[in-house]
């Protein structure tokens, strides 16, 4: 969504190797996906998905092509102050969910690992890599979220590693290299390094 917005918005101009990245890194996560056996997928759910995709996508745009000049730090103090207002307000005027404090130490740090680790450290490396490699590269990039996931899952509570699960590994892996190389990536590239791969190996053989 960031690449459509850029590029409809802002004329920012589409590589074939991000097209290519774009649709690995697609493909990839879809692959990590995994559902339960017969469980059909919420409308709703997928509904609620593409507008959070379609939000963060605008947020990143406008982190990158905003004339508002602040650091990294201070713009994520405000975002995360202006989402605090926000829960606390539904928070008090929800009749079902409300405000509870953590009810043990134990609680308690994973409370403040989560609101610092994967939350405030992460919105500040984006802000921070968002303005240093641009918007595109920094959400296709972002595709090595649910493939840390998969690590973690997988090495850490023992869940099973699919062959599934390697191709999309594989695939985000691939994306993120594509856009790793940049502008010293071309689709001639491969061509050339296929072509001397076969010619390298046809030679061997004869």
């Amino acid at each position: 969504m960031v690449a459509v917005i850029m590029a409809t918005c802002f004329r920012e101009k589409v590589t074939a190797s991000t097209v290519i990245a774009i649709i690995l890194a697609l493909v990839g996560i879809g692959l990590l996906y995994r559902g339960d056996t017969g469980v059909s997928l919420s409308t709703l759910g997928i509904l609620l998905v593409m507008v959070s995709s379609l939000t963060y996508a605008i947020y990143i745009v406008v982190v990158n092509q905003s004339s508002i000049r602040m650091s990294s730090l201070k713009l994520t103090f405000y975002v995360l102050l202006i989402c605090m207002l926000c829960l606390l307000a539904y928070s008090f005027t929800s009749p079902d969910l409300h405000l509870m404090l953590p009810p043990s130490l134990r609680a308690w740090f994973f409370a403040c690992w989560l609101g610092l680790v994967p939350t405030v450290l992460s919105l500040v490396l984006m802000t921070v890599a968002v303005h240093e490699v641009g918007a595109t590269p920094t959400a296709i990039m972002g595709a090595l979220e649910p493939l840390t996931a998969v690590a973690i899952g997988v090495m850490v509570f023992g869940e099973s590693f699919t062959l599934r699960l390697a191709v999309g590994i594989v695939l985000i892996l691939s994306a993120v290299l594509l856009i790793v190389l940049g502008k010293n990536f071309h689709l001639r590239t491969i061509g050339h390094a296929i072509t001397s791969i076969v010619r390298k190996t046809w030679r061997w053989k004869s």
